[in-house]
């Protein structure tokens, strides 16, 4: 392949990246960054996670891939369209008593969305019983309404949840026989009920109304374009997250707010802002890049929220190539060094680094 980048990565987060071929059939050098942070205690300030959360190069699901919802998408899609919010989290009872019913909420600036949830229920004699109580409740799919029967048959929006036409969860663990998790105002209360799917987490590939974005793969496709993607191909498909959870864009120091996702029952944070910069460095020149978060994951059973960004790059002919991308602050004779391909060398013995610059601000 065409494309041969070093990525040079000067900072506490992760990085890396990937070639891959768009529908054109050029090739693309997707470089990805990944940067955690975690609240140590309640009340804490926000601080970079000593385990990052890697750069992903494969769907991560919750089970059997199979089977399962998934708990973090690839990374190596070159394009989001808009940023998207996940939250792959709990729902704790308040105060740590039993309860049957409650919501839990997420304010991300001005987006905002809550969840109803519910304890199991059983069918029986056409109608389902109460909910019993519960202490914790996962929030993911295999709670929420949707399902596939015994002959086959599956809700295109959640083919891992439960209730549609009595199908059991895809979790054989979860032993609900009616949807945990919906939305406030569509309860499920019989069977003949069909809300939507609720979550906070990633939507699957082929789950509607996700895959109508994929494109058309028909047999003018294989004849013509295959193994190519499409050519009506829709960037909104590298978009997992439910639509009420993408916004146009994250810039840092939004105001976040989990709701009854915690034991204690709030998490207030900002949202930082990622300041190391970004230097391309072409054989004719160095650009510098602002790092654009377009993912936001919150995981408040670890109080750690991750932000991840991207850059593509497409490969041109006779254009001056992109030979080095530099994450982090470093010194100008570094860079310099690294234009010039010439061994940076200190009488100090460091190795370029300034590390009294902030990586980040909160």
């Amino acid at each position: 392949m065409a494309f041969a980048v070093w990525l040079e990565n000067r900072t506490p987060f992760s990085a890396a990246t990937h070639v891959q071929v768009n529908s054109d059939g050029q090739e693309v050098l997707v470089a990805m960054f990944s940067a955690s942070f975690h609240a140590p205690k309640e009340g804490s300030d926000l601080e970079p996670s000593g385990e990052q959360l890697p750069v992903i190069f494969g769907d991560t699901p919750f089970g059997n891939p199979a089977l399962s919802s998934t708990r973090y998408e690839s990374d190596i899609v070159p394009l989001k369209p808009a940023s998207e919010i996940i939250v792959n989290g709990t729902a704790y009872a308040p105060n740590g008593k039993p309860i049957r019913e409650m919501q839990v909420g997420l304010r991300v600036g001005g987006m905002r969305k809550a969840l109803n949830v519910v304890g199991d229920r059983t069918y029986d004699m056409g109608s389902y019983s109460a909910p019993n109580p519960f202490l914790t409740m996962p929030i993911v799919y295999e709670r929420a309404y949707g399902g596939t029967t015994a002959d086959g048959n599956a809700d295109p929006r959640n083919p891992v949840g439960v209730g549609f036409h009595h199908a059991p969860s895809a979790d054989t663990q979860v032993r609900t026989q009616a949807p945990n998790i919906t939305y406030p105002g569509e309860p499920f209360l019989n069977p003949s009920d069909r809300p939507k799917p609720a979550g906070f987490g990633a939507l699957g590939r082929g789950w509607q109304p996700r895959i109508g974005y994929a494109g058309t793969y028909d047999q003018a496709w294989i004849e013509t374009q295959w193994p190519l993607p499409p050519k009506d191909f829709d960037p909104r498909f590298n978009m997992c997250a439910p639509a009420d959870q993408q916004v146009p864009r994250l810039v840092g120091g939004e105001q976040v707010t989990v709701i009854g996702m915690t034991p204690s029952g709030r998490w207030d944070f900002r949202l930082p802002r990622i300041v190391a910069p970004l230097r391309l460095i072409f054989a004719d020149r160095v650009e510098e890049a602002i790092l654009q978060p377009d993912t936001l994951i919150i995981e408040p059973d670890l109080r750690r929220l991750t932000l991840k960004a991207r850059l593509s790059f497409v490969t041109r002919r006779n254009a001056p190539q992109l030979r080095e991308i530099v994450f982090g602050h470093v010194s100008p004779v570094l860079l310099s060094a690294h234009f010039k391909r010439k061994q940076y060398l200190n009488p100090l013995g460091t190795d370029g680094t300034l590390h009294d610059q902030p990586v980040f601000l909160p």
